[in-house]
């Protein structure tokens, strides 16, 4: 039986970010599809201009493709990517879907600041974007450094208000999804708190399987415990 996976990056991010479970996945017989999201790799400029239903769209046909050449067509996503995977498990009818650092709630930071000023269009056009703060990202120092070459350098603030919009069409819908689950979180994530885990796991129908990480910041796939998520991913899709 021919099994594929579609593996969708966060925000901000590229495909790039997903290699090393692109690489694990790829060796052991799996057809990888990376989608390059709607306004990423280009400017933060592009990325504050796109909408959360573009990126809905591209991760749609990514899917589609997939699935037709395969058996069985798998789903993970880290961050946005995670909102994206429960956005297409909801429509499709998807096996297996790998929630990496879900953010069906932001950081109180985040939504205390970023989402108010996103909303106010005298305010939006001076703030545009907001800081990154790599450190929170990722904690491996080599990993960081390869995420900051993969990435915008800033966040733009209209993005993080289409990810929200993104969230709110998810969440009161997610207890419609019919794919087995694994969740995976780090502890120490700044991004979207651990609590998230459990919000998350009481929306499913299922029992999620979880992963929940000690040494890993927020992008779970280039940070200390890469290894450890692969392995874990593998054996589920496996």
């Amino acid at each position: 039986m021919k099994k594929g996976v579609i593996l969708i990056h966060g925000l901000t991010g590229t495909p790039a970010t997903m290699a090393p479970l692109t690489e694990i996945l790829s060796r052991k017989g799996f057809k990888v599809i990376t989608p390059l999201l709607p306004g990423h790799g280009t400017s933060p400029e592009e990325l504050s201009r796109t909408t959360w239903e573009e990126w809905c769209a591209a991760v749609l046909i990514s899917y589609n493709k997939l699935a037709n050449d395969c058996d069985e067509a798998y789903c993970a996503g880290l961050s946005l990517g995670s909102l994206l995977t429960l956005k297409l498990a909801i429509e499709r009818d998807v096996k297996r879907i790998i929630c990496m650092g879900t953010p069906l709630r932001l950081s109180p930071m985040i939504e205390n600041l970023t989402l108010p000023i996103s909303r106010l269009p005298v305010i939006n056009r001076l703030i545009k974007t907001s800081k990154k703060y790599w450190e929170a990202s990722v904690k491996d120092p080599e990993g960081r450094e390869i995420y900051r070459n993969l990435s915008y350098p800033v966040i733009p603030v209209r993005s993080v208000w289409e990810l929200q919009k993104l969230q709110k069409n998810v969440s009161g819908k997610i207890g419609s999804i019919k794919a087995k689950a694994l969740i995976v979180h780090s502890k120490n994530d700044k991004a979207a708190p651990p609590f998230n885990v459990g919000l998350l796991a009481s929306k499913l129908a299922t029992p999620p399987e979880v992963l929940l990480l000690e040494r890993s910041e927020h992008v779970v796939t280039l940070d200390l415990e890469k290894d450890l998520v692969a392995e874990r991913i593998l054996k589920f899709l496996s």
